[in-house]
């Protein structure tokens, strides 16, 4: 699939009169779950040329591509994704650790990634994840029984903020880095891998009986990162500059 998403992109770039600066794989692919059914879920940050940026008017800061089979693309404006950086969001932190990368313009994931010290906020990013986790679990769960795939949205966003607490730095995008909060937890440990069998080898709607032992760790662990979180000292950013130097680095 790979030549396939890379002509996809270069398309987009030249019907959009636009500059991809930075394109990779965002879900379950790249983050070590994929079945053989899953999307993939093209993600891509990109810049217009500089007189885009010389208007009054407010403009379109995103592109959303028709599904096309299993190919989902999308992408953000530059000063979208810089933005959302600027204020911890979690997703261009993701997107910048992904092991599948389509394009990069410039070494751009590697200067981004070098800034991240001055944004990362852990209080606001592990109450990110904590949601994302709890609102996968409460419309997930129905009598007894949960879809696979919607397991692992409840897992990995839950040792995200796990790891955040235990470390106090950006977690890691891929679910077997995530494990590493297992290690400790042989019960626990041996059930989420055994999830992660069956996962390979499902389809996307497969469903499972709740197992017992993950939503007991599911439970407390909720409970220890609400506890920390809230302890945790807020956090802000000292300003744009070097974002927005950054970002004036690529335009034309």
């Amino acid at each position: 699939m790979k030549p396939q998403i890379q002509q996809a992109l270069s398309d987009i770039a030249q019907e959009r009169n636009i500059r991809i600066l930075y394109a990779c794989e965002s879900g379950s692919r790249a983050w070590g779950l994929g079945s053989e059914d899953s999307d993939y879920d093209v993600r891509f940050i990109y810049a217009h040329h500089q007189n885009w940026y010389l208007s009054i008017r407010d403009r379109k800061d995103g592109i959303n591509m028709p599904m096309q089979g299993l190919l989902d693309i999308a992408g953000w404006e530059a000063r979208k994704a810089l933005n959302l950086f600027s204020k911890s969001n979690a997703t261009p932190y993701e997107w910048l650790q992904s092991p599948i990368v389509y394009h990069e313009a410039d070494n751009f994931r590697e200067r981004l990634w070098e800034l991240r010290e001055h944004y990362f906020v852990p209080k606001a990013t592990t109450y990110h994840y904590l949601g994302l986790a709890k609102n996968s679990h409460r419309s997930g769960v129905k009598d007894g029984h949960i879809k696979l795939k919607t397991y692992f949205y409840v897992l990995r966003p839950l040792l995200a903020a796990s790891w955040i607490v235990d470390r106090q730095e950006v977690p890691p995008m891929e679910f077997g880095q995530l494990k590493v909060q297992l290690e400790d937890k042989p019960a626990i440990r041996a059930a989420v891998e055994d999830l992660v069998a069956k996962k390979h080898l499902s389809i996307e709607a497969d469903v499972i009986p709740l197992v017992s032992e993950i939503e007991a760790f599911i439970t407390a662990e909720f409970a220890r990162c609400d506890l920390a979180a809230k302890e945790m000292p807020s956090k802000y950013h000292d300003g744009t500059e070097r974002l927005d130097l950054f970002f004036r680095s690529f335009l034309g």
